[in-house]
């Protein structure tokens, strides 16, 4: 049998202490809060510069951002000065009579003004130039205007941005002058590759148009014609176009923007011109002997 011990006085004799509880006491209060404030500190400065360095990099891309923006207004305001003043002088080139200049002035500014952005852009462009082509050529400005349209989607296709070919003419062996090759094209419904002309600038495609047109002799004895529409009309039953709805889109696109207008300012102008160059003899006084 084990024995059994009796432990009652041993624990009756032991002593518990408890430990004393920990205090910084002065120095060590002063040394903890001290170091505390430093970490604040050095928090607060960091953040400060952290802040000032976000704030500068932000007013740097703020500024950056308000010139390029200025740079960008001054630009498009003296593009559009020197459009206005290229409109001006073609005006004024073909005609003396005020009355004719202000009403030729205020169909152009009802024609932009029926449509913005990039349509508009690509209007106070090409006006100029089908203007210029109309006066010269006899070839109705609304047709050059609304084929270049319809052609390039408003001066936004590849052969548009890239080669100032806004009508879509294909290079044949004929042609002499750049290339745009192997062009993405549709030929009799089939998706196919072609080389197009290719002009340096937007003025020089649209004299090649004009130039194109008048060197075919299937679309040359429909120059002369006052109205766009029956001159696209004419062209295409010569075999400009075999697509059925080109027509339609070209008299879609004539009567949005009011181009027939345009046709008629310009031909005022001619007739207001060949009516004072007949009536200018008769006023002039006779020659006298020995005059050269």
């Amino acid at each position: 049998m084990p024995q059994v011990v009796d432990l009652t006085s041993a624990i009756a004799r032991k002593t518990f202490a408890k430990k004393p509880k920990f205090r910084l006491g002065l120095v060590g209060t002063l040394v903890v809060s001290n170091f505390a404030w430093l970490i604040l500190f050095g928090v607060a400065v960091f953040s400060l510069i952290g802040v000032t360095r976000f704030s500068a990099a932000l007013s740097k891309s703020y500024l950056e951002e308000k010139w390029n923006s200025l740079q960008n207004r001054l630009a498009q305001k003296k593009e559009l000065e020197e459009r206005d003043l290229r409109i001006a002088r073609l005006i004024a080139s073909q005609s003396s009579d005020t009355t004719d200049i202000l009403g030729l002035a205020t169909r152009i500014s009802k024609i932009l003004d029926s449509t913005k952005g990039r349509q508009r852009s690509f209007l106070e462009n090409a006006i100029p130039e089908a203007m210029l082509i109309q006066t010269s050529t006899q070839i109705p400005a609304s047709a050059v205007l609304a084929m270049a349209i319809f052609e390039s989607g408003y001066g936004n296709s590849m052969l548009a941005k890239d080669y100032n070919n806004y009508f879509g003419m294909k290079a044949f062996d004929s042609w002499t002058g750049a290339r745009a090759l192997n062009m993405p094209t549709r030929d009799s419904g089939e998706d196919t590759t072609a080389d197009f002309r290719a002009y340096p600038t937007l003025a020089a495609g649209f004299q090649g148009y004009s130039q194109f047109l008048l060197s075919n002799d299937r679309y040359r004895k429909y120059v002369g014609e006052k109205s766009g529409v029956k001159f696209v009309s004419n062209i295409l039953a010569a075999g400009y176009c075999p697509d059925p709805d080109y027509l339609v889109h070209i008299r879609d696109i004539i009567q949005k923007h009011g181009l027939d207008q345009l046709d008629a300012a310009l031909e005022e102008i001619v007739d207001n011109k060949e009516s004072v160059a007949t009536a200018s003899p008769a006023s002039q006084p006779p020659a006298t002997a020995g005059a050269h």
